[in-house]
């Protein structure tokens, strides 16, 4: 191909620079190489790009700062009494990242079962924290058969997946056998909206398109954390019953938000072999 020629991106972008309308046909083929690339990408290569180049820019976790001792302590305090208040006796934490602050959490009337879809954090925290009561697996929550628990615990996880993979996570938690889920939600929220895997956004789960009842049990984190769109007060831990989180799964889907479609044609592909 004649863009694979050295010298060749370079002068065809400061061509571009002269031509008008140029530099918008540009950038739509950026946009068209992302969107393929975001198709073919799986889950797994998602959340282990995010975790190798630390995208999440947690200082102490790499599962971002949401998961450092201060934003947890309040989870380290109130889960044990959740465990004890609703006789759990075996736990799947999935994600369970890199276990940093789970690790602090007193968690000796539980068996632990730490859960990651990325390999090498699965690895590391065997090495690290396995004990007789304490085991990590790899396991992909969108499919993989999951152990039967008492208890599903879900933190920063379904808010980072699109609406048609929190429905699939949803079916398959619930076809785990497990008796309750603890999963983050944000009461404060009126509305969600949809996003591509990989992204972030708060979700409310008595909200459209969920509907879950109110939970069971609901541990208000005290979040801090604040960004460009705003503060995460409302930031807490619902406790539903895995039995009502089955009869939600199986109501006919939502219409869900999807990418933009953009058309794809000879000059994407030629503009993403070239490296535009």
């Amino acid at each position: 191909m004649i863009l694979e020629k050295p010298g060749m991106v370079s002068k065809l972008k400061r061509l571009m620079k002269k031509v008008p309308g140029a530099i918008r046909v540009y950038q739509w083929l950026r946009k068209s190489c992302n969107v393929v690339a975001s198709r073919t990408k799986s889950k797994e290569a998602i959340f282990t790009e995010i975790f190798k180049e630390n995208k999440w820019r947690g200082k102490w976790s790499v599962s971002g700062s949401g998961s450092d001792l201060e934003q947890t302590k309040t989870i380290v305090k109130e889960l044990p009494i959740i465990l004890k208040d609703f006789k759990i006796s075996t736990m799947l934490d999935i994600p369970c990242g890199d276990f940093f602050w789970m690790k602090t959490v007193d968690l000796k009337s539980v068996h632990y079962i730490g859960a990651d879809i990325v390999a090498e954090l699965v690895e590391e925290n065997l090495y690290l924290y396995q004990t007789h009561d304490i085991d990590f697996g790899k396991f992909n929550l969108l499919k993989d058969e999951l152990p039967e628990v008492d208890l599903i615990f879900c933190r920063d996880c379904l808010v980072h997946f699109s609406y048609s993979d929190i429905f699939r996570a949803l079916k398959n938690m619930s076809r785990s056998g497990a008796t309750y889920l603890l999963t983050t939600t944000f009461l404060g929220r009126k509305e969600n909206h949809d996003i591509k895997t990989g992204e972030w956004r708060v979700l409310n789960f008595e909200a459209a398109p969920f509907h879950f009842p109110p939970p069971l049990r609901l541990l208000v984190e005290n979040c801090t954390q604040k960004t460009s769109k705003g503060e995460y007060k409302d930031k807490s831990l619902g406790l539903w019953k895995i039995s009502d989180v089955e009869r939600i799964s199986k109501r006919p889907p939502p219409i869900f938000l999807k990418e933009k479609m953009v058309p794809i044609d000879f000059l994407a592909t030629v503009a993403c072999r070239a490296g535009l």
